[in-house]
């Protein structure tokens, strides 16, 4: 016997059963074959096939769908009996995976040819007519099904209160009357009887109930039973049928294989010519005909490589996606990942990186000894990747190119939370309970459990948390959503529906049902469209520059720029890709770089692992007499790193050099120690050994570099993509240092919409006396602009204007000229798409302060101005026109203005204070220097600051003694201070609203500082 039914967590929230449960369980009961069907979808296959493989059981492939017969709304199970009937599942799942969940009839019938089709009972047309003894239309519906599809069965699958009678007259009609197969079905739901309650909470959280809901399916007995358990239920006849039908049930995965479209090459050329004719054009190109030999030779054995592999189609399809970028001025990066090491990508611009100059090794890339595909990942701006995608897609068809598809899980925050509301524990409960779990990557319950005491405490203190902590363990990781993968595009020669299930997640294309790591093995080669901001910033700022200067171009910038390093060693690197962080600033104050390798060892050092290395190399750098090689060949191969392995590409050439390993092997041996492959490891150790003693070296030696690879292999960074970042890094570096006015215009546009970042850079544009002007309904558009030396603020960062409401003002003031005062602003604007509510925003932005009126006067004459607005409009049919004679203008309203509201209400609708504002005039006064509030938010340990007191809430601890919570802030952000009972003792007199204050205290991770230290600051 062998169960023909199992729905597994792929059915999303509508199952408790993981593919791992449903293969091992299997196995436990000594069950030959296993059968995965899930509703609508095919997400599991591959994860299931392997699994099924490894724990060797036979994997069947089955899909529940629904169907629409007279009106009737009917349940099915296909189950695969061979590859064409695969190939029909895969085409089912991606009609029904979407927005429409069932099938026509017509649609059942094609889909079903080459599967076994199944009807249930339970819920369905069937079980009704047979509970309700309506022998003759049950009878009707079955000859229809039968007359129409060759291989049926019919079944009832157990509901412990009617299945007895419903089999009984089942087996009744089909055996007795019309001489049907009936077959053994139990359909599983999860993995035990006792899960059921789990079934019961992830059915909540699917129809977003709770446990005490009535209308909350509870469904029993749909767990994996044994074979003696079903022999309580069925005939030993139906049972049998089970093992029938697994025996004719059997797919050979190996047959669902693509390739990548083949490219479509000029003039009847073949592609390897065509690519070969491309490449030494571009290294001609690239050397300005200087062509040496070797490059020859190094083209030359790539191309073989290539070639060899047949990825001759892969390289000009990514060529030619990018010279359509190219042809549309969509800036490209220099390149990412390995890929920068291969000279045949750089020939064809795909990467911008010579890998002879910066010593990179085309088999970290491409490596025919390990076959593995090619990996190039392209760079683009964020705001024009989708340009470059809609490319491929209108290129070679909307069969043929898809996303990937991907999960949102339960993760462990999640859990607790979707849990939590199913057992009705109050939300604010669950928020506590939530936030006691650390954030850190990968983060899992028992981690948390383990890491976090807080955590325990809470969970062991109540036994409804350790109930929902309990429950929600055992579905911490299910799949509770699809999202497609940020980047990733596949591309198929064949059509995709014929290789691999389909869904349509986005409404551009479809995309894959299997996610990224199985799609590999059926010929789905995975290319990665990446939205980088840092290349909108370069892209935008080059765009300025040339309408200055045409001839400046960022790919032909010196790399020795006095400015550039200045401002790196400076640690002046706001905004610049890959070194703005304060670990990575850290870390250049140390480094103080000089050339560009020193970014590019900066890059590859700042990684979780490579950081090990950082005190030795430094110790190197600092000391270049005290490095000692233990054999002369190893200088020529590490003298750039001081002596020590800082890139995978080293551990390569010390393997070729010393053992004379080829590049290839050497990778392997790179990648058997980078995953700490002990076995592998023990095999390349042998090999390397004898390598070394081949070429003449002792055996101590051998030993000793071996020891020495061993070292640093777990800890290498591939160089290609460390010089390819690094590039990005200083071609920014270089833009800031040289055309600041620009940098800082397009760095503060690529934040629109985040507040903080925003304060950061404009407070930083401060310090460099760059002058940010207040918004302007007369100059001021969507984005930030240049306005001779100085930056316009947009009024599409103002809180309460919307585009359209912008397009009306700049629609407004070209077709008409710029607004000449208060009311003549109001008047040939209201008439519009623009509101008093926007209005308003825009007064207390400062948008309107060039009418020499201030904002309180305003204001307070804003009702005047509507109301003169509506007396010149005169309604034409359809249309309006204003005619600003009619009416003479109301005088405005002259009222004193409060500096302090004025910054309250002008941070109320920009999210920060842009203006003048009081605390930055006490700043000049007392010369108050140091961070402003919105980096020391971001920092942790001990930390100094500066702030206004805005709020103070006095609070009585569990002992009664008195605390406080202070809101403080200054011109960039506000923070939270903490100040404990032993603090506030000591400065309960200075904690007023409206104090300057000086402060010392420990930040911590949500961002409030513990004070210990509060010193009231009064101007002088």
């Amino acid at each position: 016997m062998i169960h023909l039914h199992a729905r597994s967590s792929y059915t999303l929230l509508d199952s408790a059963l993981t593919i791992t449960q449903l293969v091992q369980r299997s196995k436990e009961l000594n069950f030959s074959s296993v059968v995965l069907s899930d509703k609508n979808v095919m997400f599991g296959t591959m994860e299931f096939y392997q699994a099924c493989v490894s724990n060797n059981i036979k994997p069947i492939i089955g899909l529940e769908v629904s169907c629409i017969i007279e009106d009737e709304i009917i349940d099915f199970l296909l189950l695969a009996k061979n590859n064409d009937g695969f190939a029909n599942l895969m085409k089912c799942s991606s009609i029904v995976s979407g927005s429409t969940n069932y099938l026509e009839f017509s649609q059942l019938m094609e889909f079903s040819q080459n599967n076994i089709l199944i009807v249930y009972g339970e819920g369905g047309y069937l079980e009704q007519a047979l509970m309700n003894e309506n022998k003759e239309e049950c009878i009707r519906r079955m000859k229809l099904i039968s007359s129409n599809f060759d291989d049926y069965y019919f079944a009832v699958s157990m509901n412990d209160a009617s299945f007895w009678q419903i089999r009984n007259q089942l087996l009744k009609i089909c055996s007795q009357e019309l001489g049907y197969k009936t077959v053994a079905l139990s359909k599983i739901y999860y993995e035990k009887e006792e899960d059921a309650y789990l079934f019961k909470v992830v059915s909540g959280i699917r129809l977003a109930k709770t446990i005490e809901d009535h209308s909350l399916p509870s469904i029993q007995g749909r767990y994996i039973r044994s074979l003696e358990e079903m022999k309580q239920f069925y005939d030993e006849d139906d049972l049998n049928q089970t093992e029938e039908i697994g025996a004719r049930c059997s797919i050979n995965f190996d047959e669902f294989k693509t390739s990548l479209p083949k490219f479509k090459c000029p003039n009847n050329v073949n592609a390897s010519q065509y690519l070969t004719q491309l490449c030494i054009a571009g290294l001609k190109k690239r050397l300005n005909n200087q062509v040496t030999k070797e490059y020859t030779d190094r083209l030359r054995h790539e191309l073989d490589i290539i070639l060899s592999m047949k990825f001759e189609d892969y390289f000009l399809i990514v060529w030619d996606f990018i010279r359509f970028a190219k042809k549309q001025g969509i800036y490209v990066g220099p390149g990412r990942g390995s890929a920068a090491g291969a000279l045949v990508a750089y020939c064809l611009g795909i990467t911008h990186v010579d890998p002879i100059k910066y010593n990179l090794l085309f088999e970290r890339f491409l490596n025919p000894e390990r076959i593995s595909m090619p990996d190039i990942d392209t760079d683009f701006p964020d705001d024009r990747r989708d340009e470059v995608i809609d490319y491929v897609y209108q290129t070679y068809g909307k069969e043929h190119v898809a996303h990937i598809v991907t999960f949102g899980t339960l993760g462990a925050k999640q859990v607790l939370r979707d849990v939590g509301r199913v057992l009705e524990i109050p939300l604010r409960e669950i928020d506590v309970i939530s936030k006691a779990v650390p954030f850190a990557p990968k983060m899992t319950l028992r981690r948390a459990y383990k890491e976090s005491a807080y955590l325990r405490q809470l969970i062991d203190a109540d036994k409804r948390y350790t109930e929902l902590f309990r429950i929600a363990l055992k579905l911490e990781g299910l799949p509770r959503h699809t999202s497609t993968h940020a980047a990733g595009v596949v591309m198929s020669n064949l059509p995709l529906n014929q290789v691999v299930p389909t869904i349509q997640i986005e409404q551009d294309m479809v995309s894959t049902q299997y996610t990224m790591e199985y799609l590999e093995s059926i010929g789905l080669i995975k290319m990665d469209f990446l939205g980088l901001r840092n290349l909108t910033i370069i892209d935008d700022v080059v765009k300025m520059i040339q309408a200055k200067n045409q001839d400046f171009a960022i790919l032909q910038i010196p790399q020795d720029d006095k400015k550039t390093f200045e401002i790196i060693r400076k640690v002046d690197t706001m905004g610049i890709f890959q070194l703005e962080s304060d670990g990575m600033k850290n870390l250049i104050r140390k480094m103080e770089p000089t050339c560009f390798n020193d970014i590019v060892a900066t890059i590859a050092l700042f990684r979780p692992g490579p950081m090990e290395n950082i005190p030795i190399y430094l110790e190197a750098k600092k000391n270049p007499s005290s490095i000692q090689y233990i054999h002369p060949k190893l200088e020529e191969i590490l003298k750039d790193t001081y002596g020590i392995m800082i890139y995978q590409e080293q551990i390569m050439q010390v393997a070729q050099i010393m053992a004379g390993f080829s590049l290839g092997k050497a990778d392997i041996l790179r990648k058997a120690m980078s995953k700490k492959k002990a076995s592998d490891i023990a095999l390349m150790e042998k090999d390397f050994i004898d390598g070394c003693l081949k070429n003449g070296y002792t055996k101590e030696l051998a030993h000793q570099l071996f020891d020495l690879i061993a070292k640093f292999a777990g800890y290498g960074f591939g160089k290609a993509h460390s010089v390819a970042y690094g590039l990005v890094a200083y071609q920014l570096a270089y833009l800031k240092a040289n055309y600041p006015y620009e940098f800082y215009c397009s760095l503060l546009n690529s934040v629109i919409g985040s507040e903080s970042k925003t304060a950061e850079y404009i407070d930083e544009c401060r310090r460099k006396e760059i002058p940010i002007l207040v918004p302007s309904v007369n100059t001021s558009s969507f984005t930030f602009e240049l306005e001779d030396k100085s930056i316009r603020f947009p009024l599409l960062a103002i809180k309460n204007v919307g585009g359209s409401a912008i397009e009306e003002i700049v629609n407004e003031r070209e077709a008409n000229g710029k607004f000449n005062d208060f009311h003549d602003f109001v008047a040939r604007i209201l008439t519009r798409k623009v509101n008093r509510k926007i209005i308003e925003s825009l007064i207390d932005a400062g948008a309107l302060d060039e009418f020499k009126v201030n904002r309180k006067s305003l204001l307070a004459s804003l009702d005047d101005a509507i109301r003169y607005a509506d007396l010149v409009r005169i309604d034409t049919g359809n249309q309006s026109r204003i005619d600003l004679g009619l009416v003479s203008k109301p005088i405005l309203y002259q009222i004193k203005e409060d500096v302090l509201e004025r910054s309250e209400r002008e941070k109320a609708v920009l999210g920060f204070y842009l203006g003048s504002h009081p605390i930055l005039e006490i700043k000049k006064k007392l010369g108050i220097e140091g961070q402003p509030l919105v980096k020391l938010r971001q920092s942790q340990g001990f930390v100094k600051g500066f702030c206004c007191i805005s709020k103070m809430r006095q609070h009585r601890t569990k002992k009664g003694d008195l605390m406080a919570f202070v809101i403080g802030y200054d011109e960039t952000s506000d923070i939270d201070l903490v100040v404990m009972p032993n603090v506030y003792q000591k400065v309960q007199p200075i904690l007023v609203k409206g104090h300057y204050v000086f402060f010392e205290g420990k930040m911590d991770d949500k961002g409030s500082c513990l004070v210990n230290t509060v010193r009231l600051l009064e101007e002088k």
